[in-house]
């Protein structure tokens, strides 16, 4: 059987990725069906069928396995209260004012029990990475309240969160540094280390762009960036996978041939640097997917055989779902393994009507770009929130390009800071974001997807894929490709022209933000907020939203009250978002105020001494009305 890896590791992952998002009954009716199909390959004799039910039967016990194992018994803690002993795995996150940790659990109340957990505080734990820490914490499911959110945590392998209890005007923990060995000590502190010197060396902006591209720390980034990359459908760059690997890792291996080293040596140095830059970055599903392919190739010069790409992604694919099943769902692994597998089946058919034109400095980079995005422009609209951009391509070709010696200058600064390549990182740096803010900002709609209405498409295309399928072995004339390609833009428009028929409508949508409300209005990519109060950081729950459709600005902010909470939700949310219109019961007059959005949608504020209250209302129809307690 030709290329057994690519066959048998797609198969899982496939097989993982839809199971994923179906109800876990599913994958008992599963089973069934690849039961039935490993029978029926028994009979029919063919070997690749045989593979790919055999590998689908097996994913379908491994997820079973860890959601039996792992998954489930780590939920049953979800709102209890517990005295818990953990061992923190890595470095603080910051965002939103907050420092988030992960744990690992090793006793729940005394008892032996083992799952991970991400610890939110509102200070900072001067614990280093794999120190020990005692606290009492209530437990509550991550992304409880968004189950985007959820499905993320649960595919990164992340379900519960935790805060401490606190005990009089502090938070209470106990921190027992532990001197054993650790192999990923010292890889830990020095990430922190480069996230530090990064901080020190360059301005801001600039250092929140190269921590992310070098680290995978996104945590630097100011959130207009952030939205600026995601808007021109650039943020993959934040995504350490293939990009980030094949530039270090082959400037590395080109770096030491350059000094007269022996080829065989200098794979093995640099399979090496692969090894440590998946663990710089901690060992996420999309590096470690590159990071394997790397060591397939680079193994391929120490024994002078050249490796087969497809062969090496699927390899890639086994490794990731053996470990992991539920990391097939996560968006940057889907991402990764679906530009990779573009570039590998279409880049160099794309190139080559173009090779007679002798323009390869061009041609080159137009047609991976326009592979890799062949495959993940049907993922990105159906799974990112805010869809796919139509930036992307433009965005691709002029500011991707400088990523990657932005990347090597900025990583050799921090070790070797001298001022002539600090002050060059530096320019490309801001050359980058300067430019994507440029491309966000002009007049460019983002496709939107919907999900949830691929089920009849997907069970038409199943049909129509097992009939082109049986036609071809009962040798009747018809072109697998041509069928391919019909499914292909079936499920796109399947999942695409919901979304895109909706796109008219005012949506109004209630923000929990803990002991108050907020209220965002939204219509395509146009967004208002009314009220910004609560003690769940309402800032976070308005940028949230905002990504969500894909927005960089709100058109309203409406604070419809004078409580501290809500002028303070309300500075924290115009310290990063552009607001239009501003309108503060503060400064308003008693009696009506009117105000207007767009499309026929209009509000009033009717404020009194003891009482506010706000009605929204939108071609003739209430959308909202409140008084004045919702809003504290």
């Amino acid at each position: 059987m030709p290329r057994p890896f690519a066959v048998i590791g797609f198969s899982m992952l496939l097989s993982l990725a839809l199971l994923f998002f179906l109800p876990e009954g599913f994958i008992f009716a599963a089973l069934g069906a690849f039961a039935a199909g490993l029978v029926a390959a028994l009979i029919l004799r063919k070997r690749v069928l045989l593979a790919a039910f055999a590998s689908g039967l097996f994913a379908c016990l491994i997820l079973l396995l860890q959601l039996g194992q792992v998954y489930y018994p780590a939920l049953q803690h979800t709102g209890e209260r517990l005295e818990i002993r953990a061992v923190v795995t890595g470095n603080a996150e910051q965002r939103y004012g907050r420092f988030y940790y992960p744990l690992r659990v090793i006793s729940v109340n005394g008892e032996d029990e083992r799952f991970r957990l991400r610890l939110s505080s509102p200070i900072p734990i001067y614990a280093r990475p794999f120190d020990e820490i005692t606290y009492n914490g209530d437990i509550f499911m991550l992304g409880e309240e968004d189950p985007g959110q959820a499905a993320n945590n649960k595919a990164r392998g992340i379900y519960l969160g935790s805060f401490a209890r606190r005990l009089g005007e502090e938070d209470f923990y106990e921190v027992t540094y532990r001197r054993s060995p650790q192999p990923m000590r010292p890889v830990l502190l020095l990430q922190r280390w480069m996230q530090s010197r990064l901080q020190a060396l360059y301005p801001d902006d600039a250092a929140g762009l190269f921590r992310a591209m070098l680290l995978g720390d996104q945590s630097g980034l100011s959130w207009p960036t952030a939205m600026d990359f995601r808007i021109a459908g650039i943020s993959h760059v934040f995504s350490v996978s293939g990009l980030h690997m094949s530039i270090l890792a082959w400037s590395v291996f080109k770096a030491l041939l350059a000094l007269r080293l022996e080829r065989r040596l200098a794979a093995g140095f640099s399979s090496l640097f692969v090894v440590f830059f998946m663990a710089l970055t901690g060992f996420t599903a999309s590096c470690v997917r590159a990071g394997l392919m790397m060591l397939v190739l680079l193994a391929g010069e120490l024994f002078s055989r050249r490796a087969d790409a497809l062969n090496s992604l699927g390899f890639a694919a086994i490794v990731l779902c053996l470990f992991s099943p539920l990391s097939a769902g996560q968006i940057g692994m889907q991402l990764s393994f679906a530009a990779t597998l573009g570039i590998v089946l279409f880049a160099n058919r794309l190139s080559a009507p173009l090779q007679k034109y002798k323009l390869k400095f061009i041609t080159e980079p137009l047609c991976v770009t326009a592979a890799a995005l062949a495959l993940t422009l049907p993922i990105s609209l159906l799974r990112l929130p805010s869809g796919a951009s139509l930036l992307a391509f433009p965005a691709n070709m002029l500011i991707v390009p400088l990523a990657g010696p932005a990347m090597i200058l900025s990583g050799v600064s921090a070790f070797l800071p001298w001022g002539p390549l600090v002050w060059l990182s530096t320019q490309l740096g801001n050359l980058m974001l300067t430019g994507t803010h440029w491309l966000a900002g002009l007049p460019a709609p983002m496709l939107q997807g919907d999900l949830r209405s691929l089920a009849l498409p997907l069970v038409l295309c199943a049909f129509a894929a097992a009939a082109a399928l049986i036609l071809r072995y009962f040798k009747r004339p018809i072109r697998l490709r041509y069928s391919a390609l019909a499914i292909c833009v079936f499920m796109l428009l399947g999942g695409w022209l919901p979304g895109f028929l909706t796109r008219r409508e005012v949506r109004v949508t209630r923000l929990d933000t803990g002991e108050g409300y907020s209220y965002f209005i939204s219509q395509g990519n146009r967004a208002a907020l009314i009220g910004a109060g609560g003690d769940r950081m309402p800032a976070g729950a308005a940028k949230q939203a905002l990504s969500a459709i894909g927005a960089r600005e709100l058109q309203l902010l409406l604070v419809p009250g004078t409580t501290r909470a809500l002028a303070r939700g309300a500075s924290e949310i115009r310290r990063d978002v552009p607001v239009r219109q501003l309108i503060e019961a503060a400064q308003s007059p008693p009696g009506y105020t009117r105000f207007s959005l767009w499309d026929d949608l209009a509000g009033i504020l009717y404020l009194n001494e003891d009482n506010a209250a706000v009605m929204l209302e939108w071609s003739s129809e209430v959308l909202l009305f409140g008084g004045e307690s919702p809003w504290r």
